[in-house]
């Protein structure tokens, strides 16, 4: 079976869960014996209208002890005003099976190899964007999208959520899509130095709280920074960092730190945006994750933090909620609700014992229900089915 993604993000070009979800899925599923071509669709580079550039491949090997070869997933590159075309050109040349769509801008590419060469699409939906405008606090213009994601619900021939929870966001939006509507979650990639760090005792004092990811409203930064003088004021001494945005760390200071909590900011670290390799160094020295968003359609941060053994305190909604279990492989607390946020980080920086416990049996059940391997054999079925 051969497989086009169509993507516009692919490590290491990433800016956020969608390239890195993307890299893994492919690599994956190249190790599972699927041929797969990933389109990378960039709005800038030099190319002649409707002419690929195959910029890299990456080689996949065999796990564990086996020397079978696993053929590479090979990554063409082409400019986002030729894509179109050349997908066409693709398509027919590579023959796949299967298109797979990730991001929904990419929907008139996937329609056009459809209508030319009638080869099957299928939808990852990894979020809903009328769900992020209602819930999330973006701004109109992404109701244009939705526009969009409409029609390529219509017109895919299966369209997957990651969750019960988006199935059902999705099915009240688009009630004629239920027969084709399948929930396959996302899965993340295991590492010796995952392995260490989730075997290691985290005793920091004072202890380290962790945010990892975008800096916009849904994610809930503004209920954390009213969270951490509550926190201050029973456990003084704890530190927060904060890993992501656009920029340095002093540019999302300046951008993002309230007055009211300049008095605390020798506490508060911002390290501004970092590669995988520099966010992992973070993830193995703090001793719990925070996750306060108001909408999220899955959690990758979720699925990072407990595979290195972090405890992790997230809002009970969306993909945390189906992801994590409450007091056992972590703490689930009111989405918006700054209180109910302070009270589960000072149940974990207050105990040590808890941390420890909630953190190995995440980093039990990630490995157990959550990594690549796993999620690629249902998605096999769902090719299957399609085939």
């Amino acid at each position: 079976m051969r497989v086009l993604h169509l993507t516009s993000e692919y490590p290491p070009v990433v800016w956020g869960g969608l390239g890195t979800v993307v890299g893994g899925l492919t690599v994956a599923s190249a190790q599972a014996g699927i041929e797969v071509d990933v389109l990378f669709v960039r709005r800038e580079g030099q190319l002649s209208y409707g002419n690929l550039a195959p910029s890299w491949t990456v080689t996949v090997c065999a796990d564990g002890a086996s020397l079978s070869h696993r053929p590479p997933v090979n990554i063409f590159r082409v400019l986002h005003v030729d894509a179109a075309e050349a997908a066409i050109k693709l398509a027919r040349d590579r023959k796949p099976d299967i298109v797979h769509i990730h991001p929904v801008e990419l929907w008139p590419v996937a329609r056009a190899i459809k209508q030319a060469t009638g080869t099957p699409v299928i939808y990852t939906v990894h979020s809903l964007n009328l769900a992020e405008y209602e819930f999330g606090n973006e701004p109109p213009e992404i109701l244009n999208l939705w526009y969009t994601q409409q029609e390529l619900i219509a017109g895919a021939d299966r369209v997957l959520v990651l969750t019960q929870d988006e199935k059902s966001l999705l099915l009240e939006c688009c009630p004629a899509a239920v027969d084709n509507v399948r929930v396959i979650g996302n899965g993340i990639n295991d590492s010796a130095t995952a392995r260490h760090s989730a075997s290691k005792k985290r005793r920091n004092e004072p202890p380290v709280v962790l945010y990892s990811g975008r800096f916009v409203d849904r994610k809930g930064i503004h209920e954390l920074f009213r969270a951490i003088p509550i926190v201050l004021q029973n456990a003084p001494k704890t530190r927060f960092v904060f890993v992501g945005g656009y920029g340095s760390g002093a540019d999302i200071e300046r951008a993002w730190l309230p007055a009211e909590l300049f008095p605390y900011r020798a506490q508060i670290h911002f390290t501004g945006w970092l590669d995988t390799t520099e966010v992992g160094k973070w993830y193995e020295q703090a001793d719990t994750l925070v996750v306060p968003s108001w909408y999220e359609p899955f959690g990758m941060v979720v699925l990072e933090g407990m595979l290195y053994g972090l405890p992790v305190a997230a809002s009970n909604i969306g993909g945390p909620a189906e992801i994590l279990k409450h007091r056992s492989t972590g703490l689930l607390f009111l989405p918006r609700n700054s209180e109910n946020l302070a009270g589960a980080l000072l149940d974990l920086v207050t105990n040590p014992g808890l941390r420890e416990r909630l953190g190995a049996n995440a980093s039990i059940e990630v490995r157990k229900k959550w990594l690549w391997p796993k999620i690629v054999e249902q998605m096999k079925e769902i090719y299957q089915q399609v085939v």
